[in-house]
């Protein structure tokens, strides 16, 4: 929800009701994350491995859904903890799995799809336990599917109070709190902002009384809702309260969004100078957090406060900034301030064409109110600028509606004023009056002097503050700095009394303990530069081998990744192949999936080999062929047999060579056995050469057709074995097996620097 927010508040001239929202558990640090993968990797099956396995999925989609991070496993980590789950008769287990999967992307849409199937799942389960907690949770994340939108709102609103009352009757105060401020949420984006206000108080209450410290994200919620209805005072009094309590609990994670959430403010107040100090800061956090979407909408948002300082130019060109990046140039925001640049400079095709796009994407049933809001603004100044009227009039007034839904009063004004401009051209004189009327009352009702000089005063307070801690801090410093110089006055003087001792003790013999001290001198540092030389070689040595234990740890989890993604999609063609009636496509697809799983398995090997980087021939051989005979359901039939000369190959050839041994015993499996027909496969490998190995594929089947002619055969699997053995610079023949009956194919190739396996 972090992301989505920082795109709302920013979303008009940088400042909209829209508000920060912490995840209801915390995220994972980055090392926690490593630590629990790797402990993952050496658990056996049993609860520890579920527990595992649920937390990481949990915090994979958290992280999603809170900074727009990729889901990686997370899919994979939720199917493996519910069959876990099931294996274990663990009912908690089942339930949460049910969750994780219910929430992923692509599990819900605008429709009822599978995804709020599953989640309905776990709830008929929590309930059937029961738990309240656990449906609580359920009811949470079915809310949190359905769409933010007005039509979505009130079923949101609904599914959520039920997941707060569960929470309350399950005596589980912050995550009750959480509900409610989500909740609030939502009010303010319907604009009931005084019932948000309400329910935020009542958060508060809670989170204090269980001693809940982050406090900040309530506190822009708060925000939110007094700006929303013009109480510009408490406004910015508690965006400095959310900004306080983000530094003192040190949550580095929002206080970009909470600086622009000010910056906002004070832009609506028209003060550019505090605006711009806030918004270049919001945007260092933003790039030192490495936030793409951050950087976007703070860049959009001050390209729009240097139009308002009529400095077209250089806004364009902060905009041209991000040309590369798709979380703003595929938004209304940056098209909408685009359209304004344009039309500042005068470059009315430009403009005209960019309005188009933002139109188009105002009808799009996805799009929010904010951005439908920012489209027909824009569409509507840019016909202002060009002297058409007609079409100017009706985007302003839906731009007018929308900003009136949100309680947007400056928005508003400045709409009024707009429409003012369109109807005095258009003779409509008595709604120009009207619509002038209404902008002198709503800009009037923000700006007076009693106003700015509460605000005022809230900044001088805001200020003291600072200067006081500062002060404080560097009175203890002073302290701490006093201290250390009188114990350094103390041991000087020590170290003065006894030198004298010592001159007066060794009288005579000066001149020889002078020599001494030389030598000794001398000696010492040369042992010292020896030590440090010693620390410092040391010190390389153990960085190198650190590094290249991170090397091949990372390769390792880069195979083991690839083997997951691999064997998601050969579950995809299984999974096409059971809905599909044509037996030719069933057919394409097992072959397909058969071919995927052969590179699978090989990086399978790559990440559990001693050596990263190779793969012990084989071993590798022996799997890929036993997974294809119980594949084809002839293990108990067909006799395997291997005479394999140990080798173990680079990735470059084992790929290659991995796919054309597939095709090659999948032949075998089709045509050399007939329904229920017993046989022998022999696969024997020995290198001819230092650099050259022969690997045969055998079978006692039925052989070759008399008229078959390799050189004529233009049957995909053949074909794939000749190219495969033009890469791997080989040669490969089909010929009967010379032992009797059946077939052998001969695949010769090279091999670099062969090792033994």
């Amino acid at each position: 929800m972090r992301l989505r927010a920082y795109i709302l508040v920013l979303a008009l001239l940088g400042a909209l009701g829209a508000a920060e929202a912490e995840p209801m558990t915390p995220l994972l640090a980055p090392l926690e994350a490593a630590r629990l993968r790797a402990q993952l990797w050496h658990t056996p099956t049993g609860p520890t491995r579920l527990r595992l396995l649920l937390q990481l999925a949990d915090d994979l989609v958290a992280r999603h859904e809170e900074l727009a991070t990729p889901l990686d496993s997370a899919a994979s980590y939720g199917r493996q903890a519910l069959a876990l789950s099931t294996r274990l008769a663990d009912p908690a287990g089942r339930i949460r799995s049910w969750y994780v999967l219910g929430q992923l992307p692509e599990a819900s849409s605008a429709a009822d799809t599978t995804g709020r199937a599953a989640l309905r799942h776990g709830l008929r389960l929590s309930q059937q336990l029961p738990s309240p907690a656990l449906e609580a949770a359920g009811w949470f994340y079915l809310a949190s599917s359905y769409p933010r939108t007005t039509a979505g709102l009130p079923r949101k609103l609904a599914t959520y109070a039920r997941a707060a009352a569960l929470f309350a009757q399950a005596g589980r105060p912050l995550e009750h709190a959480y509900v409610l401020k989500t909740m609030a949420d939502m009010h303010l984006l319907q604009g009931h902002s005084g019932q948000a206000e309400q329910e935020l108080l009542r958060v508060l209450a809670l989170y204090r009384a269980a001693g809940h410290r982050e406090l900040h994200y309530t506190y822009d919620l708060l925000r939110g809702a007094t700006r929303q209805v013009g109480n510009y005072q408490a406004a910015l009094r508690y965006g400095l309260a959310a900004v306080e309590s983000a530094q003192a609990t040190h949550d580095t994670t929002s206080i970009a969004y909470l600086y622009a959430s000010l910056a906002g403010i004070y832009k609506e107040l028209n003060q550019p100078a505090q605006a711009l100090a806030y918004y270049q800061r919001a945007l260092r956090h933003a790039q030192l957090g490495q936030s793409a979407a951050g950087i976007a909408i703070t860049s959009v948002a001050i390209s729009r406060l240097l139009l308002s300082q009529h400095q077209p130019g250089q806004a364009l060109r902060f905009l041209q900034t991000l040309a590369g990046n798709p979380h703003a140039t595929n938004s209304a925001v940056y098209l909408s301030c685009l359209v304004d640049c344009y039309v500042a400079l005068g470059r009315y095709a430009a403009a005209e064409r960019t309005v188009s796009q933002l139109l188009t994407l105002a009808k799009q049933p996805a799009t929010d109110d904010m951005a439908r809001l920012n489209a027909h603004l824009a569409a509507g100044k840019f016909y202002l600028a060009t002297v058409r009227y007609a079409e100017a009039r009706p985007q302003l007034q839906q731009a007018l509606e929308l900003c009136q839904s949100a309680g947007y009063l400056l928005q508003a004004a400045s709409l009024h004023q707009l429409l003012f401009r369109a109807d005095s051209a258009q003779g409509r004189f008595p709604a120009a009056i009207a619509h002038f009327q209404q902008y002198k009352r709503l800009n009037d009702s923000v700006f007076n002097a009693a106003r700015n000089q509460q605000l005022a005063s809230l900044e001088i307070q805001y200020g003291t503050r600072q200067k006081e801690q500062n002060i404080a801090l560097l009175t203890k410093q002073s302290l701490l700095q006093q201290t250390r110089l009188r114990q350094r006055e103390q041991q000087r003087n020590a170290l003065l009394v006894g030198a004298g001792l010592l001159l007066l003790l060794l009288g005579l013999g000066y001149n020889r303990y002078r020599l001494k001290q030389r030598s000794n001198r001398l000696l010492r540092a040369q042992q010292a530069e020896i030590a440090q030389r010693s620390q410092e070689l040391a010190r390389l040595l153990a960085e190198q081998r650190e590094l290249l234990s991170e090397k091949e740890w990372m390769l390792r989890e880069i195979h083991h990744r690839v083997k997951n993604n691999l064997q998601v999609i050969g579950s995809l063609l299984h999974t096409q192949a059971d809905y599909s009636a044509d037996p030719a496509i069933q057919a394409a697809l097992e072959q397909s999936q058969y071919r995927v799983q052969a590179m699978a398995l090989l990086h399978q090997h790559l990440y559990q080999a001693d050596r990263v980087g190779r793969v012990p021939l084989p071993t590798y051989v022996q799997e890929l062929a036993v997974h294809l005979l119980d594949a084809f359901d002839a293990a108990a039939r067909v006799r395997l047999h291997l005479d394999l000369a140990p080798l173990a190959l680079p990735v470059a050839v084992a790929t290659p060579l991995g796919l054309a041994l597939n095709e090659l015993l999948i032949n075998s499996m089709k045509h050399a056995f007939g329904p229920g027909q017993p046989g022998t496969l022999t696969l024997t490998g020995r290198l001819l050469a230092p650099s050259t190995y022969l690997l045969s594929v055998a079978d006692d089947g039925q052989g070759l057709p008399p008229d078959f002619d390799p050189s004529h055969t233009h049957t995909l699997g053949l074909t794939l074995v000749t190219g495969l053995s033009r890469q791997l610079d080989g040669e490969f023949a089909l010929l009967p097996n010379p032992a009797g009956r059946g077939t052998v194919a001969h695949l010769r190739f090279l091999v670099a620097s062969p090792t033994a396996a």
